[in-house]
C-alpha cells in the first residue's frame, strides 16, 4: 500500500532539486555573516591585527623568542661599562695623560710616611720629607705625591760623574770678621762698581762671629754638576720623574714648568738639553733634586763647613785663589767674562785642593739648614767637629755666588740661603764623597773631565731660554738670569 506524505502531484518536489535549496541557504548565510563582519570593522568593534585578536582572547599562548635580538641603533654617546673595581663615573672626553714617573726598582723605593720639611738633614741624608704640605714649584699643578725617593747607587751614572779630589781635614777659622766685611763693601762700591745697595754691611752679619771648626777629610767633585750628567739622571729615573721623583718632591724645572728660564727639555718621554750646554753647570735644580742626584751616584751634598774648608783652605783666604779679587779668575757680573761658563773654565786657578769655580758661575746648594744666628751658637760651643748646621729651618744654605751677582757674594765666607723647593737659574751644586765610600768603588776619579756624554744617548735636541736681572734682594742672588746666548764655540752663555 502506497503512502502519500506530500501535497499531491502539484506539491511534491522531485529529489534532484533538494541540493539547490542547500546551496541557496549557504550563500544567504555567508552573505549575512559578511555583512556583520564588514559592519563590525566599520564600527571599530572588530580588528584584523593578530596581536589585538590574541589580546582579546581569554587565555593567551606564551611566545618564546629564540631569534637574535634586533641591533641597537648607535648614538653619539657610547655606553661605557665601568671596571668592576671602580664605581666612579668615567669621563668620555679625557685629555692626553701626562707621563707619570717610571720607578726603577734599583733606583727608587717608597719613602717613609710624609712629613713636613722641618727635621734636620744630616750629612749622610737625614731628611726624608714626603709630599704632604710640600711647596710646589711656581706654576705647578698640585698632584698626588707618591713619596718615592732614590736609593742605592747607579753604576751607569757613576761612570759619567765628576772627578773628585781630596780635601784634607783639619781645624780652620769659619766665618768672617767685621773688618773684612767693611773692606768687602768698600771694594764693591769703589773697586768694581757694584750697583747701589748691592753690597751692605748687614749682608755679612750672618757669617759672624768667626769661630774654630774642625772637619774630617773628604773628597769633593772638582767641577759643578753638568746638564749632561743631570739629564742622564732624569732619563734613568724615567719620564715625569722631575715632578716628584726626588723624595716625593720636584727635582728640577723643565721647559714644561718654566719655559722662559729652564734649559732642560721634556717631551713626555725623554729629557734633553741643547748639546752646546752639555758641559755647563745645571741650574733650576731644587735642593731635593741636588741631594737625590748625589745619592744616586753614591755621594752627598757637602755640609756648609766642608764647603768653606774646600774653598778657603786652612789659611783663611777670601777667594779660592787668595785674598785679592781678580776679574780674570771667576765668572761674576764684574768679571772680564761676565757670563756663565762651562764647568771646566778657570781650571788654571783652582782652590788649594783642586776644585774649580767655587767662586762664581753658579751658586751651590749645601746640606745645612740656614740659621742667621747659628754662628753665635757655634762659637759658644767651642771647637765643633764636623758641624751639620741647625736641626731645622725653612731655608737651605747656598754658597759661592753666581755669574749674575757682584763678587761680594763670591767670597769664601759669605752665606746665602734659599727655599729648598724653589729652584733658581743661578743655583747649581756639586757633590762630595766620604773617604771610606771610595774604597773599591767605581767612578770617575782618574782625572777625566766631566760632561763627555754621547748626546745620542740622552735624546738631545735644540732649545734656548732665559731671563733678565741682577742683584735685587738683600743677601740673595737675582731670581731671573739674563737670556742665554749660545755662541758657535759654546764657551759661555747668558750674557747680561
Amino acid at each position: 500500500m502506497s503512502r502519500n506524505y506530500g501535497y499531491g502531484s502539484l506539491g511534491r518536489r522531485s529529489g534532484s532539486a533538494a541540493w539547490q535549496w542547500v546551496v541557496i541557504g549557504m550563500i544567504l548565510g555567508f552573505m549575512c555573516s559578511a555583512v556583520v563582519v564588514i559592519g563590525g570593522l566599520a564600527a571599530g568593534f572588530l580588528s584584523l591585527d593578530p596581536a589585538a585578536v590574541a589580546a582579546n582572547q581569554a587565555t593567551q599562548t606564551p611566545f618564546i623568542i629564540t631569534a637574535t635580538p634586533e641591533p641597537v641603533t648607535p648614538t653619539d654617546t657610547p655606553t661605557i661599562t665601568p671596571s668592576p673595581t671602580h664605581t666612579e663615573e668615567i669621563p668620555l672626553n679625557v685629555a692626553a695623560p701626562t707621563a707619570s714617573p717610571t720607578v726603577i726598582p734599583t733606583l727608587l723605593t717608597p719613602a717613609p710616611t710624609a712629613t713636613t720639611a722641618t727635621s734636620g738633614g744630616q750629612s749622610g741624608g737625614g731628611l726624608t720629607s714626603g709630599g704632604a704640605g710640600a711647596q710646589l714649584l711656581p706654576g705647578q699643578t698640585p698632584q698626588n705625591v707618591t713619596g718615592v725617593q732614590p736609593s742605592g747607587v747607579s753604576e751607569s751614572l757613576r761612570t759619567i760623574a765628576s772627578e773628585v779630589r781630596l780635601v784634607t781635614g783639619g781645624e780652620f777659622q769659619m766665618g768672617t770678621t767685621p773688618a773684612e766685611v767693611v773692606q768687602a763693601v768698600d771694594e764693591c762700591t769703589a773697586g768694581y762698581g757694584g750697583a747701589a745697595g748691592a753690597c751692605q754691611l748687614s749682608y755679612g752679619e750672618d757669617a759672624q762671629p768667626q769661630h774654630p771648626v774642625t772637619v774630617s777629610s773628604f773628597n769633593m767633585e772638582v767641577t759643578e754638576v753638568t746638564y749632561a750628567q743631570y739629564v742622564a739622571f732624569l732619563n734613568e729615573m724615567g719620564p715625569g720623574s722631575h715632578r716628584n721623583g726626588c723624595f716625593g718632591l720636584p727635582c728640577v724645572r723643565t721647559n714644561i714648568e718654566a719655559a722662559e728660564v729652564s734649559e732642560i727639555l721634556f717631551d713626555s718621554a725623554n729629557y734633553s738639553v741643547t748639546p752646546a750646554l752639555n758641559n755647563f753647570p745645571v741650574s733650576n735644580v731644587s735642593w731635593f733634586g741636588a741631594r737625590a742626584y748625589c745619592e744616586a751616584i753614591g755621594r752627598r751634598l757637602p755640609t756648609e763647613a766642608e764647603w768653606e774648608r774646600a774653598a778657603r783652605g786652612d789659611d783663611g783666604r777670601i777667594f779660592p785663589w787668595g785674598n785679592l779679587w781678580n776679574p780674570d779668575y771667576a765668572a761674576t757680573s764684574r768679571s772680564t767674562n761676565p757670563v756663565r761658563v762651562p764647568v771646566t773654565e778657570y781650571s788654571n786657578v783652582p782652590s788649594v785642593y783642586g776644585q774649580i769655580n767655587l767662586a762664581g758661575n753658579v751658586a751651590e746648594w749645601v746640606n745645612d739648614w740656614y740659621g742667621d744666628r747659628y754662628y753665635s751658637l757655634q762659637q759658644q760651643s767651642g771647637n765643633v767637629i764636623d758641624p751639620q748646621g741647625p736641626s731645622s729651618g725653612s731655608q737651605r744654605v747656598v754658597r759661592g755666588g753666581a755669574w749674575s751677582s757682584v763678587p761680594f757674594f763670591s767670597r769664601t765666607p759669605h752665606r746665602q740661603s734659599w727655599e729648598p723647593n724653589d729652584p733658581q737659574p743661578w743655583i747649581g751644586f756639586r757633590c762630595v764623597e766620604d773617604i771610606d765610600a771610595t774604597a773599591g768603588a767605581s767612578g770617575n776619579t782618574t782625572g777625566t773631565l766631566p760632561g763627555q756624554v754621547d748626546p745620542a744617548t740622552l735624546g738631545i735636541t735644540d732649545t734656548t731660554g732665559g731671563t733678565t736681572s741682577e742683584e735685587s734682594a738683600p743677601n740673595a742672588q737675582p731670581t731671573l738670569p739674563p737670556a742665554p746666548v749660545i755662541p758657535a764655540t759654546a764657551t759661555s752663555t747668558l750674557a747680561p
